[in-house]
């Protein structure tokens, strides 16, 4: 097991840089400081090394945010605002940790890994949302006359179309200045206290 982990623990290191087209096997090999042979022991093929690598990725990102989740269930006293932007925080920061390169590769070399990846991504929302929305309900934090499937959607569709790696390294900005964006978007709105009392009155 211990030659297994430091096979998966480097590899994810020079797939994230590399991407996966440009990871030779004989060169991770000697990387990880054995020879080819019992890299193939381990890992018959380069596609099902990499696969074990995303999936070990995505079983710590849903451990992270499960353990989120609980602490908000279970501490009146988290403030749920910032709970809910670190599960998106840990989303952004997973896609900004490797290059362009590695998400080009994913979608054009292995493309049902790429599906499972967004799979995972719209079901942690999916699965979270809904719990989350009905805590904030109860504290006073969010209005129970919201349509929780619209709400579930826009999130879904933040996390798709916003926090997602080919978006976040094309922009001039960083994950957490996207954040405050979005959370001023959602939690502030765009209308003025002044235009906001104008509609209150109509």
């Amino acid at each position: 097991m211990e030659v297994k982990e430091r096979i998966l623990t480097i590899a994810l290191g020079e797939f994230s840089r590399l991407g996966f087209r440009n990871v030779r096997t004989d060169e991770l090999a000697q990387k990880i400081g054995i020879s080819k042979r019992t890299l193939y022991e381990h890992f018959p093929s380069k596609e099902q090394l990499f696969e074990e690598v995303v999936d070990r990725e995505l079983d710590k990102l849903r451990k992270l945010i499960d353990d989120i989740v609980v602490r908000i269930e279970s501490d009146s006293n988290v403030n749920l605002i910032d709970e809910l932007r670190k599960i998106w925080q840990i989303d952004a920061s997973s896609s900004i940790n490797s290059t362009q390169t590695f998400f080009n590769d994913v979608q054009k070399f292995t493309s049902q890994i790429w599906s499972k990846i967004s799979k995972f991504r719209q079901n942690v929302i999916e699965a979270n949302f809904t719990r989350i929305y009905n805590i904030g309900v109860k504290q006073g934090i969010f209005r129970s006359d919201l349509n929780v499937d619209i709400l579930s959607l826009v999130h879904i569709t933040i996390v798709q179309q916003i926090l997602n790696p080919e978006v976040l390294l094309t922009l001039n900005y960083s994950p957490n200045e996207v954040l405050d964006s979005i959370y001023s978007l959602l939690f502030r709105g765009v209308l003025t206290a002044e235009a906001q009392r104008s509609i209150a009155c109509k």
